[in-house]
């Protein structure tokens, strides 16, 4: 088993610019991929199992139980050819499935079984034009990619804290990037996103045209159409001739958690005065005995030791630290490595309150004494728990032009921010997964139960990105956003073809 490090771990896919037609001919009740493979449109971009193409995507996804056989994949190279797919796949009544970077944890979250997974592996370019300052990225691109494209130009993208996590799937699902207080989602900085719909049509929704689908895709994922292209206002390091910013990571025992835990809170109230740095919590376990508490620091005005962070500065008992000035391909290069075990996420949101963050903590430690004392020590296995600010500026910069519905949350906690709290476990046997993740809802519930004792302190949004199908996080955004996104659906996709045949990821609510 590949056990993640401190960091959340992705999988990286290879790079392949031919693909071939790997098996003459598909069974007859694969109609489905016959009739994909026979579009002349579509020559040589139709895979089958046992063929090396195949295999090969199948193995880049990170997670074990996301890693399904469909009948087929299809690979397009172009937004026509994803038309004609998607035209293919409306006619014949294919249940299908969609993936971009394939780092979602659960089995349907980019794959399929039983259908067609329509693989943006190969579309994966990323342009940049000086004169407009928007980069233009193709949704089977990683962030690795991305940032590298962009270094020699001096500038960024509010894109994913780890290189091998996939462009479409980060974006539709919100997106939380280390440009987060400063410029909110990563979704808020896509300035037009190129949608083919169902019927083949291709669209541009930006904030002139088709407004509403613009701001729908901003967190409401599959739901609407495949995106072929998202054009994002790119973000300029401090100095565009030396592409750098001050980051790093800083590393404590166990023995530290009351200390880091208040930092932690007092930072998320005192970022309006610094939205410029940015900080998170990795609370860690792994199954050697070892426990690290992590804290992710950025700067991306590139100072150092900005006021913001005087509470980590003086926390003391710090084992390790790596804070230079560095690009953000190196930071998020940083955070990654390899998956290839099987994975599950559980989340939640909680208003910024240190009791309850001490409860958190706490009981997350008593999850993972309960997996050792129920699984056999020589297993493997990995616990991470993350807690991630989730701050007024942050959410202020969408200005209501996203799905996610967060200002419900903030004004129910009093004009306050959140704190999300997520729970990420890996081990290499799916039979002991299911008793792990049976251990881990129970520690959910008492989290949930705790944190709604203390009035307000259970926000109704999940991330997305981070859910598993314990939750509906589009029915949390609140009623008046999935209203939005039912308008949405039934106007650009009103026979439901990503609501009914689709089969992958997270549906608008009925």
């Amino acid at each position: 088993m590949k056990i993640i490090s401190i960091w959340v771990k992705a999988a990286a896919a290879a790079a392949v610019t031919e693909i071939v037609f790997a098996r003459p001919e598909p069974p007859h009740s694969h109609k489905c991929c016959h009739a994909l493979a026979s579009n002349p449109a579509l020559k040589g971009r139709v895979v089958y199992p046992n063929s090396t193409i195949y295999e090969d995507r199948i193995d880049s996804i990170w997670s074990l139980d996301a890693a399904l056989t469909p009948w087929c994949i299809v690979l397009p190279t172009s937004t026509e050819e994803t038309a004609a797919v998607i035209q293919i796949i409306d006619s014949v009544g294919c249940p299908f499935g969609i993936r971009s970077g394939g780092h979602g944890t659960f089995a349907n979250s980019n794959n399929v079984n039983d259908g067609v997974t329509i693989d943006f592996g190969y579309m994966n370019s990323t342009t940049y034009d000086p004169k407009t300052n928007i980069a233009s990225l193709q949704p089977g691109g990683r962030w690795g990619s991305v940032y590298k494209t962009l270094e020699p130009y001096g500038v960024a993208v509010a894109g994913g804290r780890q290189n091998p996590v996939g462009v479409a799937g980060f974006l539709l699902g919100g997106g939380n990037s280390y440009y987060n207080n400063a410029y909110g989602w990563g979704c808020d900085s896509v300035e037009n996103f190129e949608v083919v719909l169902a019927s083949g049509q291709v669209v541009n929704a930006n904030a002139e045209e088709n407004r509403d689908l613009w701001i729908a895709l901003k967190g409401g994922t599959g739901n609407f159409g495949l995106v072929t292209r998202f054009d994002m206002r790119v973000i300029p390091y401090a100095n565009t001739s030396d592409p750098v910013f001050w980051c790093g990571t800083l590393s404590w025992g166990k023995n530290v958690s009351d200390n880091v835990i208040e930092v932690l809170s007092e930072f998320a109230d005192n970022v309006p005065n610094d939205p410029s740095s940015t900080t998170h919590a990795l609370i860690v376990y792994t199954s050697d005995g070892t426990w690290s508490i992590v804290f992710p620091l950025i700067n991306i005005d590139n100072k150092e030791w900005e006021p913001a962070f005087d509470g980590l500065k003086s926390v003391p008992y710090r084992l390790k630290s790596t804070m230079r000035h560095d690009t953000m391909w190196s930071i998020a290069q940083e955070a990654s490595g390899p998956g290839g075990a099987h994975n599950f996420n559980i989340v939640c949101a909680v208003k910024n309150d240190p009791q309850l963050l001490k409860y958190i903590f706490a009981r997350h430690e008593e999850l993972v004494k309960r997996v050792n004392e129920t699984i056999p020590p020589e297993t493997v296995w990995y616990s991470l728990l993350q807690l991630q600010p989730i701050t007024v500026p942050m959410v202020a910069a969408g200005q209501g032009l996203n799905s996610l519905g967060l200002e419900n949350d903030i004004a129910a906690s009093g004009g306050g921010p959140g704190i999300m709290s997520s729970i990420t476990m890996q081990i290499d046997n799916p039979e002991l997964e299911a008793t792990m993740y049976a251990l881990a809802l129970e520690c959910q519930k008492d989290i949930e139960q705790y944190a709604r004792s203390l009035g307000n302190g259970l926000w109704e949004w999940r991330y997305l990105n981070y859910a598993d199908l314990t939750y509906d996080p589009l029915a949390s955004y609140g009623e008046e956003s999935v209203k939005r996104l039912r308008q949405v659906s039934h106007q650009y996709d009103p026979e439901g073809v990503f609501q009914h045949l689709r089969k992958s990821g997270f549906k608008i609510p009925e």
